[in-house]
């Protein structure tokens, strides 16, 4: 197996490891909101039952001082019951997908239209003169005006409903429980996966490279190798390339010495040929002890090889170069260490940078949602101005012109936060401007309190003239890990993620037109002042 493989192998179980826990992550994620959102709408029906049962004390309360003033006019008023029936109608609404809840509320209706039928006729006896016959009924503790059906309808309603919320309560508690769990586990079981591959793969190699360094060693001594490494990778084949070498030294130092038994049986009967015999024997001799020293003093360096893979193979590369080899064998062993070891070494450290880059939308995703924002009211001017001062050797590099409309109305949010919001905003119009066109960037807030988007918000923009957006991908914009233009600009497509949890937990909303091939503008709405300040 080739390193580049095992290499692969050591980025693919770490990644699908992180991949399952961060599926989870998300189904909890998914699973909290719901339950969050189940408990609030408890809250909320609670809140609708109480709107139904204040219209009816005051209703009680306005029979009982007609009768005192006698007056009937503000008895059973038309307006006051239609309103009634909008709040009825909204609380069953609300409880519409509970089949208990909407007896209850039909119940409840009964007791309304009991309730109104006496408060009818409560008033035409007061317009018919029969005042003391309507005194004489309020004073009865059981008589109808007391409201006791509808209370009791009412409070069973709210109580049964109180019920289901503490459910929904408890069942949110369990499961933000399980979601921290989970997320420790997921950063957890990442680094143990991390390790623990790297670990083998590095262990792996190290033993392997030991041996291959240990063989170049016993080479420079003119010693035998030791058995050659198994494998098909590139370590394997660059023993085989020092144990090729062994046998080739090896067969010339055989021949050596041949030569030299022969030129001493032929000594004496070929004396006029001795001086160029020795001359030979001379020059063979200097060829092995070059050959062995050039081995020799680069080849003992590979002994620290083992510390440092990365220097061990270039030190060998450099040490292969003085070797006293065909030139096509040393082509192929710079191949083996150039083009696959330092390959795979690289591999390894991306890898390892990775795996650190995913584990910081989880937390960052799940601190941005449990960050505790400090706000204040914002000056939007000066932190569009600081944005862009910062970002000005970018925009220059760009070419770009950016507009910053003047008096933007002020925001309250948290100053850190708010000022990432538009930093990023910014800096993707930047990342993504059309090198075919001049860039233009306007930062700027549509025109009224809450344009576009209801009371109490100001809604600013960032647009741009740049690649804009494809149709496809709008729906996609704001979830985490999506690249939309991943051959432009670096980044783990969590940036627009992240911008939205922050908007949403300061309670905006953002949102984005775009044509592509014309440019986008993003849609920021914050809240204009403190919240409860008129």
């Amino acid at each position: 197996m080739k390193l580049l493989t095992k290499g692969l192998l050591i980025v693919a179980i770490p990644s699908l490891f992180e991949l399952v826990l961060l599926a989870s992550l998300f189904k909890t994620q998914s699973d909290a909101e719901e339950a969050e959102r189940w408990a609030a709408h408890s809250a909320l029906v609670m809140n609708k039952a109480a709107e139904v049962r204040e219209p009816m004390l005051l209703e009680s309360s306005r029979i009982r001082n007609s009768v005192i003033v006698n007056d009937p006019a503000p008895i059973s008023r038309p307006e006051m019951w239609a309103d009634l029936e909008i709040k009825v109608g909204e609380l069953e609404r609300l409880v519409e997908d509970n089949a208990e809840q909407t007896r209850s509320i039909l119940s409840i209706r009964e007791a309304i239209a009991s309730y109104r039928a006496w408060a009818d006729s409560a008033r035409e006896r007061m317009q018919n003169g029969r005042r003391d016959e309507l005194v004489r009924q309020l004073h009865d503790e059981q008589g109808p005006h007391r409201l006791a059906d509808f209370r009791s309808r009412l409070n069973k309603f709210i109580d049964t409903e109180r019920k289901l919320g503490d459910e929904r309560n408890e069942d949110l508690q369990d499961v933000r429980e399980s979601q921290t769990w989970l997320l420790i586990a997921a950063v957890l079981g990442s680094i143990a996966a991390a390790v623990m591959a790297s670990y083998a793969f590095t262990r792996n190699i190290g033993t392997r490279v030991a041996i291959v360094t240990d063989n170049a060693r016993r080479l420079a001594d003119g010693q035998a190798l030791a058995e050659r490494v198994r494998g098909s990778d590139e370590i394997s084949m660059l023993d085989s390339v020092l144990h090729a070498t062994s046998e080739r030294l090896n067969d010339a130092n055989r021949r050596a010495q041949a030569y030299r038994e022969e030129i001493e049986g032929h000594a004496r009967e070929l004396a006029d040929v001795n001086a160029h015999l020795r001359q030979q024997t001379q020059d063979n001799e200097m060829f092995i002890y070059s050959v062995s020293h050039d081995l020799r003093s680069p080849l003992v360096n590979l002994q620290g090889f083992s510390k440092e893979i990365t220097h061990a193979t270039r030190d060998l590369a450099a040490e292969i170069d003085k070797l006293n080899l065909a030139e096509a064998d040393k082509a192929r062993i710079r191949g083996m260490i150039e083009d696959d070891i330092h390959t795979s070494l690289r591999f390894i450290q991306n890898a390892v940078t990775r795996s650190a880059s995913i584990i910081d939308a989880m937390l960052r995703l799940s601190r941005a949602g449990r960050v505790e924002y400090q706000p204040v009211m914002l000056d939007i001017n000066v932190m569009a101005q600081r944005i862009v001062d910062a970002m000005s050797g970018s925009i220059r590099g760009k070419e770009a012109a950016v507009e910053i409309q003047r008096a933007l109305p002020q925001a309250w949010g948290d100053p850190t936060a708010i000022e990432q919001v538009f930093g990023n905003l910014v800096g993707n119009a930047v990342n993504y401007l059309d090198p075919k066109r001049p860039g233009r960037i306007e930062l700027g807030c549509l025109s009224g309190n809450g344009a576009g988007t209801g009371e109490g918000l100001n809604t600013y923009f960032v647009r741009d003239n740049g690649l804009g957006i494809p149709a496809t991908h709008m729906s996609k914009m704001f979830t985490a890990f999506q690249r939309l233009h991943g051959n432009v600009a670096q980044g783990e497509g969590i940036g627009l993620a992240l911008v939205k949890r922050v908007v949403e937990r300061h309670g905006g909303k953002i949102w984005a037109e775009s044509e592509e091939g014309v440019g986008t503008t993003f849609f920021v709405a914050l809240p204009a002042q403190p919240p409860g300040a008129v």
